[in-house]
Formats: C-alpha cells, structure tokens, sequence
C-alpha cells in the first residue's frame, strides 16, 4: 500500500471517529433525568468506538465527546475530572472491546465491561465526583445510585452484544479497516 492510500485510509478512519463522535453527542441529548441520576444510550456509541479503534482513540473519543458536550448542552457546572472519567471509560471500552484482541464476540468481555463501567466507573468514581462537587453526603448519594446502575448492568449487556453482533453480521469492521 503506497503512501497516498494509507494517508486516505487514515482520513477515512479520523473522519468516521468524528462522526461517531458527532452521533454520540446527539444520542446524549436524548438522556433523561436529573444531574445525580441520568439515562442515556451513550455507552453503546461508546462501545462501538472502543471495538472499532481500541483503548487510545476511545479514551480521545471520551475527551472530545465530553468536552463538546459540556461546551454546547451544559448541564450544571464543567468539572474536568469528568472529562478523565470519560477517558478511562473509552479506554476501558477499548481495551476490553478491541476486534483486533477479539476476532469473535465474547460474554464474559462484554459483562466485564458492563460491570467495570456501572459499577467502578458510574457508581463509584461518578458518586464521588457529585459529592466532592455538590458536598452531598456521599454514601446516601451512592445508595440513590445503586438501583440504578444494577438495574443498568444487563441492559449494557445485552445492548453492547446486540450492537456488536449486528456490527459483525453487516461486516462494518472489515469496512471501516
């Protein structure tokens, strides 16, 4: 592959993260809730993201997407610690989700990943941020939480394996590479 072909190849690539990334931004208009407990099918964009590019343009991904979002819909005040939670997210999405670590779909990464991000990154490090910010009391903001982020773990699940298998099925992969 000649110089010309890898540097189109490479812009094809980039300018498809921004769409995504401009897709992820719209899906997160249509989250619902208040600031302390927010719905959202962001993490399926998110998960898409971290299969097609791996860890390091899903951890940009998460930045970018994050600071646009805080930019253009702001919604209580911009705290940059939520913008390296967003990182980490990407960067978990696409260290557990990479194709190129993971020719064939599997369960157990995609229930780690929904485990790891409800549970270590939305209720956990997300809580403590609300308190730090809001000096709320953190273990009756972590136990309004908790339910949720339960209840959150199978829909990710399932929602994340959905998206993935019907990516494979219509070969976007070898398309996007």
């Amino acid at each position: 592959m000649n110089s010309i072909t890898k540097r189109q190849s490479s812009l094809t690539r980039l300018v498809f993260l921004a769409i995504l990334i401009a897709v992820r931004l719209v899906v997160g208009r249509f989250s619902f809730g208040t600031s302390y407990l927010q719905l959202s099918a962001t993490f399926l964009i998110s998960a898409l993201i971290g299969y097609w590019y791996g860890p390091l343009y899903a951890g940009i991904a998460g930045g970018i997407s994050d600071i646009l979002s805080a930019s253009l819909f702001p919604n209580g005040p911009f705290n940059p610690a939520f913008t390296i939670v967003a990182i980490l997210s990407g960067v978990l999405y696409g260290w557990l989700l990479d194709h190129r670590t993971m020719p064939t779909i599997k369960k157990w990464r995609v229930l780690a990943i929904s485990l790891i991000v409800n549970l270590g990154i939305n209720l956990v490090l997300n809580t403590w941020l609300l308190y730090w910010m809001y000096k709320t009391p953190f273990w009756p903001l972590f136990m309004t939480r908790l339910p949720k982020e339960l209840i959150m773990i199978p829909i990710y699940y399932l929602g994340i394996y959905y998206i993935l298998q019907v990516s494979e099925r219509l070969h976007l992969t070898e398309r996007l590479t």
